[in-house]
């Protein structure tokens, strides 16, 4: 799904990355493996408006974000990098093999800034009860495997449905890790419409497998103390459901929250499944 950014011609596809997201090992084999088939699309270094607003301050935080993180290949993850100067057309990648998406940082920064709230599983019960959609975003396939009672599912990838070379190339290799090969499923935002019938003011409370965070201070087990120097921690840490959260809020819903945990949490403390 395009994403205009304010009055400018510039188009960012707000795609993410094919296949990551569905945990830690996954996460970090699709970046690995999949990152070298990657080229960059061209954004014009027009001005630009990222959070989708009209104020001079979300200019300014653009510009900030805009040299302030850079790809760490050798840990393949992003890191906060003050000093470097970001050329525009890192906002957006063009993988080989599926859509072009937006990186990570730019959603962080997205999520961040909106204040998006993430809330525990009693809490999502007691939304749930309200009206609220419990919306489970990871495939369609380990939804039937399981899934948190009363929760919907509209999956933000899909099985890869190209039959290009590097299609090709990316089933192979995720075969060969015992793993499918993904890629984002450009009909969610129209499938969630479809089923909350176009309210875009009824509360979704997103799922996936591992909730991920926005939160980038860590408490240390061995000592108890609260660490923001972990780099691994410099955009909190990606997932499904954060990418989903960030989707949903870009196609204008209005009360979106984020489940913490996902559905491994929802299981290990022991709450209802189907």
């Amino acid at each position: 799904m395009p994403l205009t950014l304010g009055r400018s011609a510039i188009t960012l596809t707000s795609t993410p990355l094919g296949g990551c997201g569905g945990g830690p090992a996954q996460l970090h084999h699709n970046r690995h493996t999949l990152r070298q088939h990657t080229t960059m699309r061209h954004i014009s270094p027009t001005k630009a408006f990222l959070f989708g607003g009209q104020k001079e301050d979300e200019d300014e935080e653009l510009e900030k974000m805009m040299q302030g993180f850079v790809f760490d290949p050798s840990m393949q993850r992003w890191v906060r990098a003050p000093n470097k100067k970001i050329d525009r057309s890192m906002l957006v990648v063009t993988p080989k093999s599926g859509m072009p998406y937006t990186v990570w940082p730019v959603m962080y920064t997205y999520l961040a800034r909106k204040k998006l709230k993430t809330i525990n599983q009693d809490q999502a019960l007691a939304e749930m009860k309200k009206g609220a959609l419990l919306l489970d975003v990871r495939l369609a396939m380990d939804f039937e495997n399981q899934h948190a009672q009363g929760a919907e599912n509209v999956p933000l990838f899909r099985i890869t449905a190209g039959n290009s070379s590097w299609d090709t190339v990316k089933r192979v290799v995720m075969a060969g890790l015992n793993m499918k090969a993904t890629e984002r499923d450009p009909d969610f935002i129209e499938n969630v419409n479809a089923l909350v019938k176009n309210n875009k003011r009824r509360k979704i409370i997103v799922m996936c497998n591992i909730g991920g965070t926005l939160d980038t201070v860590i408490k240390v087990a061995s000592t108890g103390k609260l660490t923001k120097t972990d780099k691994d921690r410099s955009f909190g840490r990606e997932s499904r459901s954060l990418k989903a959260c960030y989707e949903l809020l870009r196609a204008g819903y209005k009360n979106v929250v984020h489940l913490e945990g996902g559905l491994s949490e929802w299981r290990y403390k022991g709450y209802p499944l189907d």
